[in-house]
């Protein structure tokens, strides 16, 4: 093994910062609110009951909103998450019926498609989706997903190993670029389990005539062995396209879609250029038909991720029936039932050590036995300047921190000086040539027939993920239903 193992620290920011520590801004104005009319019922009153009711009521309400469950979240949301449920799951009904509106989380959007005049018959999807704050289409932003080849597939020398860790941050950090309009860039690896005669049926055809009969003996043998862990790895990448940004970048004027979807598909063009260089082969654009086929596959992997058949518009990749539960949700698919469950690697559960370039490897072939999933790798690509001002800010607020903590005499727990340490890192990081803001995101959807099935393949990916030096998965608890947006070829979920 060569020497000279390349290494990172991930991370960046081990915990959410704020001007008020472990309150949020909503607690915060929740709280001047009600001292706001706490003050008028005291003037309206004047009486020593409603002054003493009020510091209760203060008091009590800054222990709550501290309070926090065993895995460190906040008490007070998982109360309002579960009564929010309650209230809007009465009588089983389902969460969403397809219809002439999209599920509630995916949002407005339209399909356009677009093929340049040398190959008409491949025309390439654009999803274009509306500003929901400004409730405007020229404000919103466009997706773009394509298929490709992962790169470092099974075992590999150290360097080789490196050097492709090493293209993919200068992949990251090219198109964090303020020069490029595109602000986030998933990739997705769908794992699927390969019916055990399949696989046999393939390892038989690789022994060539003439093999001695001891040596494919064993090889039939090992074949009926990997048999029932045998799986199938297909990765996808999706662009997030700012209009604004595209439209300034080309000079564009009035809003014209044919022009957008020219000049995105020249962008598109210069990003595929640059993930082959950085070793993802491209394997096809994603035309309107495959797109909607993938997101029906997601929902009922009944249907083969490949096939077309029955698919016409988006709509038809989200035409099931959907019933929200705690720890799932279910999908009423087209032969069976089938239950999903999303998970993210929550600020605080980032592996803070130094680790390998293939440090999500187990979550992605270390699951065994074979498990149905989804593991979406987000990165939001911020430009340089941009993402100095963010860590200085960040850097700030930790110092501050930890001077008052150190006045107050208080232990520290390690959170604010690991919080400081990659602060100082990304400014420093942020000083080299071709180099970015990147801010990522895991999310990890497991799939199943039957719940119980499901609870068994979310044990196997918390086990694999901990082993990759994860502290811990967040499930989306009540919220898998919404979650499922987020591991969709549309680019959802992260903030920088």
């Amino acid at each position: 093994m060569s020497s000279d193992e390349r290494t990172y620290v991930l991370g960046g920011e081990f915990r959410k910062r704020s001007l008020f520590t472990g309150v949020s801004g909503r607690q915060v104005v929740a709280l001047g609110l009600f001292v706001v009319v706490w003050v008028l019922a005291l003037i309206a009153s004047r009486s020593l009951v409603v002054l003493v009711l009020g510091v209760v009521v203060i008091f009590a309400g800054v222990g709550i909103s501290r309070r926090r469950t065993q895995l460190g979240d906040s008490w007070l949301g998982s109360v309002g998450d579960r009564a929010a449920f309650t209230a809007s799951n009465r009588g089983g009904a389902p969460d969403y019926v397809p219809g002439e509106s999209l599920p509630r989380e995916v949002g407005e959007v339209r399909m356009l498609a677009y093929a340049p005049p040398s190959a008409p018959q491949a025309p390439m999807a654009i999803i274009h989706h509306r500003d929901h704050k400004r409730r405007a289409w020229a404000s919103g932003h466009l997706t773009v997903s394509f298929e490709i080849q992962g790169a470092g597939d099974g075992l590999l020398p150290v360097r080789q190993t490196n050097t492709a860790g090493l293209l993919f941050e200068r992949l990251l950090g090219g198109l964090a670029s303020a020069e490029i309009p595109v602000d986030q860039l998933d990739i997705a690896t769908r794992v699927l389990p390969v019916h055990p005669a399949a696989y046999q049926e393939h390892m038989s055809g690789l022994v060539v005539p003439g093999t001695p009969e001891r040596l494919r003996k064993s090889m039939d043998e090992l074949a009926s062995y990997a048999a029932g862990n045998a799986e199938e790895y297909r990765s996808f990448a999706t662009l997030r396209i700012p209009l604004p940004h595209l439209r300034a970048a080309a000079a564009m004027g009035p809003m014209d879609l044919e022009a957008i979807c020219e000049e995105t598909f020249g962008l598109v063009g210069e990003v595929v250029r640059r993930v082959d260089t950085a070793g993802y082969r491209l394997r096809a654009v994603l035309g309107p038909k495959r797109l909607a086929a993938l997101i029906r596959h997601m929902h009922d992997p009944d249907h083969p991720l490949d096939s077309l058949d029955g698919i016409d518009t988006l709509s038809d990749g989200f035409n099931f029936l959907r019933y929200k539960g705690r720890d799932s949700v279910r999908i009423e698919g087209t032969v069976r039932d089938w239950y999903h469950a999303v998970a993210h690697v929550p600020r605080d559960a980032w592996p803070a050590d130094v680790i390998g370039a293939r440090w999500m490897e187990n979550l992605v072939t270390q699951v065994s036995p074979a498990t149905i999933r989804t593991v979406v790798s987000q990165f939001r690509l911020v430009p340089k300047v941009r993402a100095r001002q963010i860590a200085r800010i960040g850097l700030t607020y930790d110092t501050a921190s930890s001077r008052s903590a150190k006045k107050k005499s208080q232990i520290s727990t390690g959170e604010t000086e690991a919080s400081m340490t990659a602060a100082r890192r990304t400014l420093n990081d942020l000083m080299r040539p071709v180099v970015g803001g990147v801010y990522p995101a895991v999310r990890v959807m497991v799939s199943a027939p039957d719940s119980r099935q499901l609870l068994a393949a979310r044990k196997l990916v918390t086990g694999a993920a901990e082993s990759g030096g994860v502290t811990r998965l967040g499930w989306e608890t009540y919220e898998h239903h919404k979650a499922l947006a987020t591991c969709l070829p549309l680019a959802r979920g992260v903030k920088a």
